[in-house]
This record gives C-alpha cells, structure tokens and sequence, in this order.
C-alpha cells in the first residue's frame, strides 16, 4: 500500500473529488489556512496576528534566537519576521541583545510583557486546537503528528 500510494501523483494531478481529498499538499494547505484565518480573528482582539504569537511561542520555548531563526521556526519569511521583530521590540514584547556565546550575533528573546501576553492568549490556541482534534482518538493525533514530523523533515531546507 506505502508503495502505490507513493507513486499515486505520478500520473498527473487528482481527477476525481475522492483523489483530491487524500492529496495530503492540498488536505495539509486547506487546513493551515482555516487554522490561520481562525487564529487571526481570535488574536485579533489582543492586537496580534497568528505570526507574533507563534513567535511568542517559539521564544518562549529556545529562549533566544536570531532574526532568521525566528523566521524559520514562526513559519514566515524573513523580511516579515524582521519587521514584525522590530514592532514586536517597540510593544515592549521581545528585546534584542547580544548573543553570550558570540559577540557578533544578535539575538531576539522575550521580556515578561512577551511572556505575559503568551500566557494571556494561549487559551485561544487551546480551544482552537480542542475544536480541530474533537472526537479523534489520540492515538490517531499521535500517529498524524509523527507523521507529518517525517513531512517536515523531508522538506527540511534549514538546520532549525
């Protein structure tokens, strides 16, 4: 079965609706935007969109990182996460320093209003997240998560 269904696409795009809804790019890209568009309008009330709370989020976890990191790792391109830095500096969310480790790195990490304002609107994440896991067995969540972790890796271009 893992060999037909490797070569299922090889023949050309979907033809039927069936074919369409287990194309795994275009299931994957369906959900990411509903995700996206929901978040934004539940974020939105705090003033932030989905990029500065996964930046929160991605701060929160490696504690410091750089510019381009950020970027990689809150799935945005690097111009926008360096504006979004720089606004993110000004709301007194995150702060720049010099990296310990070497002196000629800059490094984004955040401040307690950053880690305050994480803590705040985490439960919209949560609810969100409650609402596209309903009534799938954790186990199949576990499984679907380990999967598209191998997705990633596969496509992996940065060393994040």
């Amino acid at each position: 079965m893992a060999r037909e269904t490797k070569g299922k696409w090889k023949s050309g795009p979907p033809r039927t609706k069936d074919q369409l809804q287990t194309y795994i790019p275009y299931l994957f890209n369906r959900l990411a935007n509903r995700w996206n568009l929901d978040q934004n309008r539940d974020l939105a009330e705090h003033n932030i969109n989905n990029v500065v709370f996964r930046t929160l989020s991605v701060l929160f976890i490696y504690k410091t990182l750089t510019v381009n990191e950020v970027a990689v790792l809150a799935v945005t391109e690097q111009s926008t996460a360096s504006r979004m830095v720089e606004s993110m500096v000004s709301a007194g969310l995150v702060k720049r320093e010099i990296a310990e480790e070497d002196q000629r790195r800059r490094v984004v990490a955040l401040t307690p209003d950053g880690e305050a304002l994480l803590r705040k609107i985490w439960p919209i994440m949560e609810n969100n997240y409650d609402r596209l896991t309903e009534g799938i067995d954790p186990d199949e969540i576990e499984v679907c998560a380990r999967v598209l972790a191998k997705m990633v890796q596969n496509i992996k271009q940065n060393l994040i």
